[in-house]
């Protein structure tokens, strides 16, 4: 899978969020902090593993925070 350097999720319409690869990274604003992209969920929600703090294993959190955007997603 092949996945584009990160760019500003914000001016993006919810209807194109949707199509972002899970485990892209993106950005909150043009200088905002980076996260890994991980889903919508049915309601339009964008989920998003942010990383906080040194050491943060965003890799756990992003598994979590994945079945939760799978779970409440328009496929399921």
């Amino acid at each position: 899978m092949r996945y584009e350097k990160a760019f500003n999720v914000w001016p993006l319409p919810s209807y194109l969020r949707r199509y972002i690869k899970p485990g892209q990274w993106v950005t909150a604003g043009a200088d905002g902090p980076k996260g890994m992209y991980l889903g919508q969920t049915e309601r339009g929600s964008d989920v998003v593993a942010w990383p906080q703090g040194k050491g943060s294993n965003i890799a756990q959190k992003a598994k979590i925070l994945r079945q939760y955007a799978t779970a409440h997603s328009k496929e399921n």
